[in-house]
């Protein structure tokens, strides 16, 4: 069940890619509750100019009719508990259906702004500005770009990609 009565935790918000543009916020929510459970609110990301959500144009498979172009966004979700967060990232991808759309969506952790360094944080000289994100579900977490080239240095974790905040 949704609740919007929960506080938000920034880090178990996802990013859900592709999602197509006539799903409303409120509806996101429910169908991603409906999916993994425990969504406390939801935000389609919109055009800052235009007020108008954000997006780029796609061919998308409308069910009985065929091929059609239909207009994709994203957004975000944020999710009560650590369980419905990590079912999420976990799948990375599920199908929302709206209407007579259905549609493919990418769900990854959402890359905070600002963040500093969990590796170092404690170090007398740590606490530096850290702007890689690993999403491996071993990690998790925010490193400054030493710390990213020491820990992911190994054999064992130099597969991982960072991500990292766009601007």
């Amino acid at each position: 069940m949704v609740d919007v009565n929960v506080p938000i935790n920034l880090r178990r918000v996802v990013f859900v890619g592709g999602v197509p543009r006539p799903i409303r916020a409120v509806e996101l929510a429910h169908i991603m509750d409906r999916l993994y459970g425990s969504v406390a609110c939801a935000g389609i990301d919109t055009d800052v100019e235009y007020k108008y959500p954000k997006g780029s144009e796609a061919s998308v498979f409308l069910l009985n009719i065929g091929l059609h172009t239909a207009f994709l966004g994203a957004g975000r979700v944020a999710f009560t508990n650590y369980n419905s967060y990590m079912r999420a990232i976990t799948e990375r991808y599920a199908q929302l259906s709206h209407g007579e759309v259905e549609k493919r969506v990418e769900m990854k952790p959402y890359v905070l702004d600002d963040q500093i360094c969990e590796e170092c944080i404690r170090e007398p000289n740590g606490g530096r500005h850290a702007p890689f994100f690993c999403p491996h579900l071993e990690c998790l977490q925010y490193y400054c770009e030493s710390c990213w080239t020491s820990m992911h240095g190994s054999p064992s974790r130099e597969h991982h990609k960072p991500l990292v905040k766009e601007a």
